[in-house]
């Protein structure tokens, strides 16, 4: 009978140093290095070079772990994602980071936002930019999509 304690007493120990032993990250976990950014080029479709160069400037933030743009030839819409810890800061955030944007890309009309919901929509704007799976037409539809979804959340 003690033999039997004395060895779930060492199970129960075993499972509990693996439990809490370190783990390599998973999908899905943040990391502490450079944001998510991924650069957009496409000559059939309206230049995405304002959308890489607000990429660039936001990229030197720590506290951005996630960037995605996109711009038409008079609009920028871009959106971020912070660190867990950041996000009780979040309106101060958003309003520096406009300001930013609005004094870099003065003759541009600036859409930020810091929902999710947008990061996801444009990421998969800027997939389908990459890939070339969207017309001119059809990206400035998705466009004004995205900026009426943002304006409703607001």
């Amino acid at each position: 009978m003690r033999k039997s304690t004395i060895l779930f007493t060492y199970l129960i120990l075993a499972l509990l140093l693996t439990a809490c032993g370190n783990e390599p990250m998973e999908q899905g976990q943040e990391n502490s290095g450079s944001p998510d950014v991924t650069k957009i080029s496409n000559d059939k479709l309206i230049s995405q070079q304002p959308s890489n160069e607000a990429k660039d400037i936001l990229d030197n933030y720590e506290e951005i772990t996630a960037i995605k743009a996109v711009n038409t030839k008079d609009s920028l819409f871009i959106a971020i994602e912070v660190e867990h810890h950041e996000r009780f800061t979040m309106s101060q955030l958003e309003k520096k980071h406009k300001k930013e944007m609005k004094e870099h890309f003065k003759d541009m009309k600036i859409e930020f936002s810091t929902d999710k919901k947008i990061v996801l929509e444009l990421e998969k704007l800027e997939q389908k930019i990459n890939h070339n799976d969207i017309s001119k037409k059809e990206m400035e539809k998705k466009f004004k999509q995205i900026v009426n979804l943002a304006k409703e959340q607001t």
